[in-house]
């Protein structure tokens, strides 16, 4: 899952989505759930959503829901309606992962602390717009840290990502492809990322670093040895 990240520099975020946002949006360096993010749902349009939607259909008590599957996000009634006609771009320049063992947090960077763009899908929501972050499976960076990591859209396929209507089924698995991994580094930072309240520089600073546990192992009948697969998240 994806449920922090960074936009430290939003203007060079913004040239480079080529959008100009006519509302402020200061450097975020912990950016988490339920609070208002930058979202592009067009060529040259950009505006603010909450993190989190609770689908129309759903209790005013529902809890948001932060991030979608791309496994499932074609067909579950959550997100159905916002896949096919609301897709839309999240601006970062870093995002934040916790290890399965110990919830050590680490600090994940694409191309060297580049912007990029993560896949998402927004709805009207009852008290505003309203935003999700798609998520694939984890490269072999992220692998070590958590089996999921968030969809990163390249630049080529901006136009095709935002288009309304249905996205043909090769473009779809091109898309959703976990990013390379040549291109990503990451490292462990302090534990100040653990709080939403706390959005300062040192949430991505190197914190102590120690050893990535290992992939657990399971065992066949027979005695042979599998690597355990990707954890499943719901949402």
């Amino acid at each position: 899952m994806c449920g922090r990240y960074r936009l430290k520099n939003p203007e060079a975020a913004f040239a480079w989505l080529e959008v100009a946002p006519s509302f402020g949006f200061r450097p975020r360096f912990n950016i988490a759930p339920s609070q208002k993010v930058a979202v592009v749902t067009g060529k040259g349009e950009v505006g603010e959503m909450s993190w989190g939607i609770i689908p129309a259909w759903a209790g005013e008590t529902s809890k948001a829901l932060i991030n979608a599957r791309c496994e499932t996000v074609r067909e579950k009634r959550s997100f159905k309606s916002s896949f096919q006609q609301r897709r839309c771009l999240a601006p970062a320049d870093g995002f934040y992962e916790w290890t399965k063992i110990g919830k050590r947090p680490h600090f994940i960077a694409v191309d060297g602390g580049a912007p990029f763009a993560i896949a998402a899908i927004w709805d009207k929501g009852r008290a505003g717009p309203q935003c999700c972050l798609l998520t694939t499976v984890a490269n072999s960076v992220l692998e070590p840290i958590h089996g999921r990591m968030p969809v990163i859209v390249r630049r080529e396929d901006w136009e095709e990502w935002m288009a309304p209507g249905e996205l043909a089924a090769g473009s779809f698995q091109r898309i959703m492809a976990p990013y390379p991994a040549g291109a990503m580094s990451a490292f462990e930072v302090s534990s100040l990322v653990n709080s939403a309240a706390t959005d300062d520089p040192r949430c991505s600073e190197p914190g102590e670093a120690s050893e990535l546990p290992k992939p657990p192992i399971k065992r066949r009948a027979g005695g042979t040895e599998e690597g355990q697969g990707t954890f499943h998240f719901q949402g």
